[in-house]
């Protein structure tokens, strides 16, 4: 982070050891902080944890590669396995296939959904927000798709492209902030869109409701905006973060976390964010 007094570049100086959370966790995200910010790779602990989960996350997937039939249940699978295994398996293939095959067959973002109801939590600790339209389910499976080596492929980028459209000729169907949030998601991720005008536009729109403080209003989930805005190289998200860097210090626990209610995500949310940023 940028000292305003001095101009150089120094670390955030967090209050509470934020590691502690993830110590023994078997969740996707502890997993992936076990191996990448506490060095537990090499570890017998470690890799028994990691078969034991993603055991459990391929359980019950069906030949035609999804759980259950179920949109929202293969989105939650393929999300947990992105997180600690990073290259394509057959599994996570028939999965993707089976995702991509029912959700991006849609001419239209303008519908009011998908067939399928999404239930209130079905993305609780997953970085998107079950929306009233179809867009939450397409911005995921874009996100999924991009994340797993398959973000050229001619079906993506063409949901891409009419998001990206959609986006910018629209802002007036992204209200309130949900589908914002996961339309910025999934252009985070994919490097054709990650600075582009549709990814701009969202980020301007947040600058315009950040308070002095960093915050942004209670609609916009501060965890996932911070570790989403650590994605973009632009000089407005970056300013944002600074601005926000008080707030994610002051509102961290003393045992380390962040929130009342699922700490251990909203955690990995903001040290991933300050990780990727170099500020931890």
């Amino acid at each position: 982070m940028i000292s305003k007094k001095t101009g150089k570049l120094f670390l955030m100086q967090l209050r509470y050891n934020p590691f502690h959370i993830f110590e023994s966790s078997k969740l996707p995200a502890g997993l992936y902080a076990r191996r990448k910010w506490l060095g537990e790779s090499d570890t017998l602990a470690w890799k028994r944890d990691f078969d034991e989960t993603v055991f459990s996350l391929l359980s019950g997937q069906s030949d035609d590669g999804s759980w259950n039939r179920s949109i929202p249940e293969s989105i939650r699978h393929l999300f947990g396995l992105h997180l600690i295994i990073r290259n394509m398996t057959k599994e996570i293939e028939r999965a993707l296939g089976w995702l991509l095959k029912h959700t991006l067959n849609q001419d239209s973002l303008d519908q009011p959904g998908p067939a399928e109801p999404i239930p209130l939590d079905a993305f609780r600790e997953l970085p998107f927000t079950p929306g009233e339209t179809y867009v939450s389910i397409v911005c995921a499976t874009l996100f999924l798709a991009t994340i797993f080596g398959k973000g050229n492929d001619h079906l993506v980028m063409a949901q891409y492209n009419l998001l990206s459209r959609w986006v910018t000729e629209n802002p007036s169907c992204m209200n309130p902030w949900t589908e914002r949030n996961n339309a910025l998601r999934s252009f985070v991720v994919h490097p054709d869109y990650a600075e582009g005008p549709a990814t701009i536009t969202l980020v301007d729109h947040l600058a315009r409701i950040q308070d002095i403080s960093g915050r942004w209003p209670d609609q916009v989930p501060f965890c996932q905006t911070v570790n989403a805005l650590a994605h973009v190289r632009l000089t407005q998200s970056h300013r944002q973060l600074a601005q926000a860097a008080r707030t994610i210090s002051d509102t961290q626990n003393k045992d380390g976390t962040w929130g009342s209610e699922d700490q251990e995500w909203n955690t990995f949310l903001i040290v991933h964010a300050l990780k990727r940023k170099a500020w931890l």
